[in-house]
């Protein structure tokens, strides 16, 4: 014991000295970098903040007035005066900078107490300081009317506009926007039919369009026309009773991604949509049977389409309706968000499906008061399930009957199904029992693997 710890001792003896490292001397590395380099990192700050880092050093002080990025946002200045101290701060900061300093970047975040007089020269300074990248998020009720050299910059690619419900749009005649190439429009109500039709038309290298809960109740026809147009969104959820009012009129060859999370309109008419890749469908509250011939009319705008998610109040027009569901050749993956009766209709005309994907994450109800997962349409197994369905994904399985149904209904048809994964969304307590019940299902696949999450 005592040769042990000698031994401890030695070898604690025999470690080296601990060096101990000087301090090393303060050094500015930053004011080091090279004048561009700190550009870009004062533009991520607030106006404030940018106003703040001229103090720092002589080095620093006329740095601000050369970014080429300006973030107004007036979130925290809800009282008068210091409103008023922030718009004479903002003035400063845009009159300071270098004449011929240009502008990349411009976003504006304003409220109620920011004079709109202020606001409209700040947006006319971005724009003829030839601006990139506009953002416009205005909620002040006096602001009435964008400039107009908004509808005629050369040099804008990217334009955001939120502006206030009762802000309504008019596009003038000689609106051209020939460089833009992203349009988010927000909130606000359209004017009329031409305004929308010629602000769409104007913007000729245009290739992602997004109207994000905008006001149609001046609007008997939505046009979207556009032969250069990507990406497509248009998500509004408005009264059933003012969407019957309109009709949405879409005709853009290049497109091959489109989002549609609106109640269906009065009519729907989808033109020369070959090159369609990808489609998001859900449809609004109040979209019962009666909307069944504009829904399909919709699907079957979309019909060459590739990838497809349903969700949403779609099942009574698309699925219990009378008109038939148009055919969807050239579709390989599907995703159903919800629970809905006579889904299986959809499979029918899917003859090349892949991959299916469930989403039962907010259908807890509709589970509880539904008796039969599989409709009556088809009796025999639809043709993708015996030659073509490799994978089934079933997300938030809450171990209702119906839902058990479902893949039993799946198991038994899909002869060539490779791999069918279930996430359990149950009580701890529930999921073996749950397991077991899906593990015991027949499968008339020999390659066919089961993994529950």
């Amino acid at each position: 014991m005592e040769q042990q710890k000698k031994t401890r001792v030695g070898n604690h003896k025999n470690k080296e000295p601990i060096r101990q490292v000087k301090d090393a001397p303060d050094i500015d590395r930053l004011s080091n970098l090279p004048d561009e380099v700190i550009c870009r990192i004062i533009s991520l700050l607030t106006i404030k903040e940018i106003v703040k880092t001229s103090i720092l050093s002589k080095r620093w002080r006329p740095l601000y007035t050369l970014i080429s990025t300006l973030n107004i946002d007036d979130s925290n200045e809800s009282r008068y005066y210091k409103c008023n101290n922030f718009m004479n701060l903002v003035d400063r900061v845009i009159f300071s900078r270098k004449s011929d300093t240009g502008l990349d970047n411009f976003s504006l975040k304003c409220g109620q107490a920011v004079d709109a007089f202020r606001v409209n020269g700040w947006i006319q300074y971005a724009l003829w300081h030839g601006v990139r990248e506009l953002t416009l998020k205005i909620w002040q009720k006096a602001f009435n009317a964008l400039p107009s050299v908004v509808f005629t910059c050369k040099t804008l690619v990217t334009l955001r506009l939120e502006l206030h419900y009762g802000f309504i749009l008019r596009v003038p005649m000689n609106c051209r926007l020939p460089s833009l190439k992203l349009l988010h429009v927000a909130w606000f109500i359209f004017s009329g039919d031409d305004s929308v039709r010629r602000l769409i038309s104007s913007c000729l290298s245009l290739e992602e369009l997004i109207v994000q809960e905008c006001q149609f109740q001046y609007i008997n026809k939505f046009t979207v026309c556009n032969p250069a147009l990507k990406r497509l969104t248009i998500s509004s959820y408005e009264d059933a009773d003012i969407s019957k009012k309109y009709e949405i009129v879409i005709n853009t060859p290049s497109l091959v991604y489109f989002k549609y999370r609106h109640s269906v309109a009065k009519g729907h008419s989808l033109i020369n949509l070959n090159s369609l890749v990808e489609a998001c469908i859900e449809f609004g509250p109040g979209t019962g049977s009666s909307f069944s011939h504009t829904a399909v009319e919709l699907m079957k705008g979309i019909s060459h389409v590739q990838s497809l998610q349903l969700s949403g109040h779609f099942s009574k027009a698309l699925l219990l309706g009378n008109d038939p569901i148009p055919e969807f050749p050239n579709i390989t993956y599907l995703k159903i968000c919800g629970f809905h009766p006579g889904w299986d209709r959809i499979l029918v005309y899917s003859p090349f499906l892949e991959t299916l994907v469930f989403n039962f994450e907010s259908a807890s109800e509709e589970l509880e008061s539904s008796s039969n997962g599989i409709s009556d349409v088809t009796e025999e197994a639809p043709y993708c399930l015996l030659h073509h369905l490799k994978s089934i994904k079933i997300l938030s399985f809450h171990g209702q009957q119906v839902e058990l149904q479902v893949v039993e209904r799946l198991l038994k048809g899909a002869k060539v199904l490779e791999n069918l994964a279930i996430r359990l969304k149950a009580k701890k307590r529930q999921q073996l029992k749950i397991s077991k019940e899906l593990l015991a299902l027949p499968r008339v696949s020999m390659k066919c693997q089961v993994v529950i999450i």
